[in-house]
């Protein structure tokens, strides 16, 4: 398990209300978007991790892509098919990563937006390398993590509800290294502020 559970079971809870919170684009995920299409030239097959609520990948489709959603938390994959979207539980550490209705075809992308966060550092070179083993050469990969020291542990809801998030930071160096080892040549990592104080790694790669 690449995720710790208690977050796992975090978003379970409250997957209907985490949509709604998220459900407004940032300005700097739009733009990481725009250019994570331009390079795949407009279209391609594109396995989402993490899709939570589906904001980015109905964005991605708008703009020609295929995509594939999935995401470790049930809560989150019941709430897309309630909402007409095919989507799968997968746990990109442990399971296939196969395109089911693609076999043998590797993926053009990977979009992976503030979902690595929640992989632990022992676990994050396997994840960027079975993602790289998806992928095809010159494939292109989106990836963005909390710019920072160590891991943490935040806590959200109320006590009959709690909502509880361990999340691992990282700074350029490792994150560069870590994507390098796992057969990815790193294009740009670019700084990138959400709310205030919450800042992001965004990095585009392709696949070696």
């Amino acid at each position: 398990m690449s995720t710790d559970l208690d977050t796992v079971r975090s978003y379970d809870r409250v997957a209907a209300e985490y949509a709604a919170e998220a459900a407004a684009m940032p300005a700097w995920v739009a733009t990481e978007i725009d250019a994570f299409v331009t390079e795949l030239g407009g279209s391609g097959r594109v396995l989402e991790i993490g899709s939570g609520g589906g904001r980015d990948a109905l964005e991605l489709e708008r703009r020609g892509m295929s995509v594939r959603r999935t995401d470790i938390a049930k809560g989150f994959v019941e709430l897309l098919r309630e909402s007409g979207f095919e989507a799968d539980l997968l746990d990109p550490l442990t399971e296939d990563l196969a395109d089911p209705q693609r076999p043998g075809t590797p993926y053009d992308g990977i979009w992976a937006c503030a979902c690595l966060i929640h992989v632990a550092r022992a676990d994050f070179g396997t994840v960027l390398g079975r993602l790289a083993e998806a992928t095809r050469t010159g494939g292109r990969l989106h990836a963005s993590v909390r710019e920072g020291e160590g891991e943490d542990v935040s806590t959200h809801g109320s006590a009959a509800a709690p909502r509880r998030y361990v999340e691992t930071y990282w700074r350029e160096p490792a994150l560069r290294s870590a994507l390098t080892d796992a057969g990815w040549i790193v294009s740009e990592v670019r700084r990138c502020v959400g709310k205030p104080h919450d800042r992001w790694l965004s990095v585009q790669a392709s696949r070696a």
